[in-house]
């Protein structure tokens, strides 16, 4: 009787950009978003790129075209940057003022780190509760002839995406170890759900209508 291969887990291989399927890899490098902004960044010429371009979060449209939150979450990967200087990016420059380069570095996390190391950095993003626009594949369509291009949803709800799913924005994303397992070996802390509203949550949400606008 033959045995099961095992899980081959990507993020041990020296090129991170293979985390990224190859159709969509050549995609992005061939777009002109890519060319223009991304091919000669470094560490520290990427973050102004992020910051002016990255307005919301999403992978491809839908005709394929690859969107600049996926484009540079491909740089990220290629650059494949130390440990300390994402730390900066959350830290410095991403929690307090850019919530869109503060939700790329989490999925560049949850790409390329640990298991362990992905618990561990989320916990403290389940209680960031700022806005994001999360472009859609294929626009809604309303009863009123409005069309929605965007959903909005929290940062806290993007980081349960990125715990939760198996694919995100036409990704699949790398396996994760069980919580329980590493609580059970005293590895990591059991996770702590915040009881706390929204600081925008009011009654009339409730019997808001459908409509999201694409403001955020």
């Amino acid at each position: 009787m033959s045995e099961q291969p095992g899980y081959n887990d990507k993020r041990t291989v020296l090129n991170k950009a293979s985390l990224i399927e190859p159709i969509i890899r050549h995609r992005i490098q061939d777009s002109t978003f890519y060319k223009q902004y991304l091919y000669l960044t470094n560490e520290l010429t990427i973050l102004p790129i992020i910051t002016n371009h990255v307005k919301y979060i999403g992978g491809t449209d839908s005709i394929g075209r690859p969107l600049e939150f996926l484009c540079c979450s491909l740089r990220l990967l290629e650059l494949d940057p130390p440990k300390e200087i994402i730390s900066i990016y959350l830290n410095q420059y991403g929690y307090n003022e850019f919530k869109y380069l503060t939700g790329l570095i989490l999925f560049y996390i949850r790409l390329s780190y640990s298991s362990q190391e992905i618990y561990t950095v989320f916990d403290e993003y389940l209680k960031d509760y700022r806005k994001l626009r999360f472009k859609l594949k294929t626009p809604k369509f309303l009863d009123n002839g409005l069309s929605v291009n965007f959903a909005i949803i929290h940062m806290d709800e993007w980081v349960d995406q990125l715990l939760t799913n198996e694919r995100c924005i036409d990704l699949i994303l790398p396996r994760l170890i069980n919580r329980s397992l590493l609580v059970d070996r005293d590895l990591i802390d059991p996770r702590h759900y915040p009881v706390t509203k929204h600081p925008n949550d009011s009654p009339s949400d409730a019997t808001s209508s459908d409509y999201q606008s694409d403001s955020d």
